[in-house]
């Protein structure tokens, strides 16, 4: 091995910057489909690894060299790693049955293009859901914010906003996955976390406090969100000032 490097060093060569695969890999992970052509436009003659003496294979080898990078920056960027190995297979393959030094290269650059497309279309999307969400979705959650120091009902929330209750639980549970009255009790329940982790309220007044109906109540709805009792978390995760406290 040192051998190689001495005779690469004593003959002037050097391998393909560092920083132009960065480049690389930084476009693809971020979308970025037009600063990676341009990346793509440049070429260093004589300056990429030999791994092999044939020509054809030493393209092909290094298009599933580009690729496999491609694929990892491209699931870095939040693409799926099934669909970013679907596309490594499908395109090695492609590298494979090469029988020209022309065609890896045209290959592996077009894949590189196609992974940065996909994480492109991929956070496109994610803004389009973001700044589409539904206008009475945002003042559902802003009202549930400002009174869950207190007791919350669907009803109330559909009054305050100007809108029927029954439509507002099918659009929220729509747009967010869970019923609204789910998301007020987990809402409710991080509260009670808080409570119970960075005060010395009792269980009674921490239940008083969130509008619970009892201690009793809060308490099978602590356990539905947690899995443990009040009692269990605040031993688990109080600090030695609040443990004096009982129920």
């Amino acid at each position: 091995m040192y051998g190689t490097i001495f005779d690469s060093v004593e003959q002037g060569f050097a391998h393909n910057p560092y920083n132009h695969e960065h480049r690389e890999r930084v476009c693809i992970q971020s979308g970025d489909v037009d600063g990676l052509r341009e990346v793509l436009k440049e070429r260093f003659p004589g300056r990429y690894g030999r791994l092999s003496k044939d020509p054809v294979k030493q393209e092909i080898y290094m298009g599933i060299v580009a690729v496999s990078i491609a694929c990892r920056a491209a699931i870095d960027g939040g693409l799926h790693p099934e669909t970013a190995f679907t596309l490594s297979d499908v395109t090695i393959n492609k590298l494979d049955a090469c029988k020209d030094a022309v065609s890896p290269i045209r290959i592996s650059q077009n894949a590189e293009i196609q992974y940065a497309t996909l994480v492109q279309e991929m956070n496109e999307k994610k803004e389009g859901d973001a700044a589409s969400e539904n206008r009475h979705i945002s003042h559902c959650k802003d009202y549930v914010f400002a009174h869950l120091h207190g007791k919350l009902t669907v009803q109330e929330i559909a009054d305050a906003i100007g809108l029927e209750s029954n439509y507002l639980s099918s659009l929220f549970k729509k747009s967010q996955g869970v019923s609204l009255k789910q998301y007020i009790r987990h809402q409710k329940i991080k509260l009670v976390k808080n409570l119970l982790t960075y005060s010395s309220y009792s269980y009674s007044e921490i239940a008083a406090y969130l509008g619970f109906a009892s201690q009793s109540h809060m308490g099978q709805d602590f356990k539905k969100e947690t899995g443990i009792t009040p009692r269990v978390f605040r031993e688990r995760n109080a600090s030695e000032d609040f443990m004096n406290d009982t129920i």
